[in-house]
Protein backbone atom coordinates (compact mmCIF):
# COMPACT_ATOMS: atom_id res chain seq x y z
CA UNK A 1 0.00 0.00 0.00
CA UNK A 2 0.74 3.44 -0.79
CA UNK A 3 0.32 6.95 1.11
CA UNK A 4 -0.88 9.93 -0.64
CA UNK A 5 2.33 11.15 -1.80
CA UNK A 6 2.97 7.69 -3.72
CA UNK A 7 6.06 6.88 -1.98
CA UNK A 8 5.80 3.81 -0.27
CA UNK A 9 6.10 3.64 3.41
CA UNK A 10 9.57 1.41 3.22
CA UNK A 11 11.31 3.84 1.04
CA UNK A 12 13.29 6.48 2.40
CA UNK A 13 13.95 10.26 0.99
CA UNK A 14 17.32 11.51 1.84
CA UNK A 15 18.10 14.90 1.14
CA UNK A 16 20.43 16.28 -1.72
CA UNK A 17 23.42 17.29 -0.01
CA UNK A 18 24.89 18.89 -3.09
CA UNK A 19 22.23 20.90 -2.88
CA UNK A 20 22.20 22.10 0.73
CA UNK A 21 26.13 22.87 -0.14
CA UNK A 22 25.36 24.84 -3.11
CA UNK A 23 22.67 27.26 -1.30
CA UNK A 24 25.13 28.98 0.67
CA UNK A 25 27.19 29.69 -2.40
CA UNK A 26 24.08 30.95 -4.23
CA UNK A 27 23.81 34.13 -2.26
CA UNK A 28 26.90 35.43 -2.59
CA UNK A 29 27.44 34.85 -5.88
CA UNK A 30 23.75 37.08 -6.46
CA UNK A 31 25.48 39.71 -4.69
CA UNK A 32 28.61 39.76 -6.54
CA UNK A 33 26.37 39.74 -10.45
CA UNK A 34 24.05 42.59 -8.36
CA UNK A 35 27.53 44.75 -7.84
CA UNK A 36 28.89 43.89 -11.49
CA UNK A 37 25.21 44.96 -12.99
CA UNK A 38 25.46 47.99 -11.01
CA UNK A 39 28.64 49.20 -12.09
CA UNK A 40 27.82 48.31 -15.45
CA UNK A 41 25.24 50.68 -15.73
CA UNK A 42 26.30 53.47 -13.50
CA UNK A 43 29.62 53.37 -15.99
CA UNK A 44 27.81 53.45 -18.72
CA UNK A 45 25.47 56.25 -17.45
CA UNK A 46 28.70 58.37 -16.65
CA UNK A 47 29.55 57.90 -20.10
CA UNK A 48 26.65 59.31 -21.57
CA UNK A 49 26.83 62.09 -19.76
CA UNK A 50 30.28 62.93 -20.89
CA UNK A 51 29.41 62.33 -24.03
CA UNK A 52 26.56 64.75 -24.05
CA UNK A 53 28.57 67.02 -22.05
CA UNK A 54 31.38 66.85 -24.77
CA UNK A 55 28.65 66.88 -28.00
CA UNK A 56 27.40 70.38 -25.89
CA UNK A 57 30.77 71.80 -25.93
CA UNK A 58 31.64 71.28 -29.62
CA UNK A 59 27.67 72.39 -30.99
CA UNK A 60 28.88 75.65 -28.44
CA UNK A 61 31.90 76.79 -30.36
CA UNK A 62 30.65 76.07 -33.78
CA UNK A 63 27.82 78.66 -33.56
Amino acid sequence: MTPAGGVPFDDVLLAHHVALLAIPAIVPAVIVVGVVLYIARKDRREEREERELIERAFDQEDE
